[in-house]
């Protein structure tokens, strides 16, 4: 597998059936995105993108559930060493600008101290969503002075968060939910869905096993 999309969702419902706050599911999901990036290191997965906050996030949860949210997104420099050591690479994908300027920072220095790492390499998306991206991208081709005669898909997709990306092969949703979200749907045309009812602290090795053997088991046409 070249290409592993995760959408990590469960985290809160993860938390209130043991009873405890949201900022306790959510915790337990940052430390989990730590395990699976080393596991799919160690099993030849070349990208991983995981989508850890949406457009929609940032303005419909409660303020003090966001402030809890984007400690954690400062928290991640705290993984710099591990990252460093397991040789990989972080990338960043979605409406960034919209974050504290101490988050930019902080997400800045971790792709920047990573950026020479050669294994995997792992895309977060932060303040992203399919609706709020396509609208940028087209804001890009207009600044640009683009007629529509010139945009072909493989034009487009040159203006997308995405455009240095190869399309996933599979995308995984935790949680239990059958839907995509709005997920990279221009990126996601060939791609297999995988769901789980797993919430995303329960991701484990196990379980990303068999999202592996999925994969190799399909049988990807690509509308052949």
């Amino acid at each position: 597998m070249k290409h592993l999309w995760i959408i990590m969702d469960g985290n809160r419902r993860w938390a209130k059936a043991r009873f405890m706050p949201a900022l306790f599911g959510h915790k337990a999901g940052f430390d989990n995105l730590r395990d699976i990036a080393k596991l799919a290191s160690k099993k030849w997965i070349w990208y991983l993108t995981v989508w850890a906050l949406s457009t929609e996030n940032l303005v419909k949860r409660t303020p003090e559930e966001v402030a809890n949210i984007l400690k954690l997104v400062d928290k991640t420099i705290t993984l710099l060493p591990e990252f460093m050591e397991q040789n990989i690479q972080v990338q960043l994908i979605g409406d960034i600008g919209k974050l504290p300027d101490k988050s930019q920072k902080i997400l800045g220095q971790l792709v920047s101290e990573t950026q020479s790492n050669s294994g995997l390499i792992l895309t977060i998306a932060l303040v992203y969503g399919w609706q709020d991206e396509i609208i940028r991208a087209t804001k890009k081709i207009i600044l640009a002075g683009k007629i529509p005669e010139e945009i072909t898909e493989q034009e487009f997709k040159k203006y997308l968060d995405t455009a240095h990306l190869p399309n996933p092969d599979v995308i995984v949703r935790t949680g239990g939910d059958l839907r995509h979200s709005g997920f990279l749907l221009f990126d996601s045309a060939y791609s297999e869905y995988y769901f789980t009812e797993k919430k995303w602290p329960e991701f484990d090795e196990e379980e990303l096993d068999r999202v592996i053997e999925f994969f190799e088991s399909s049988q990807r046409n690509f509308w052949k």
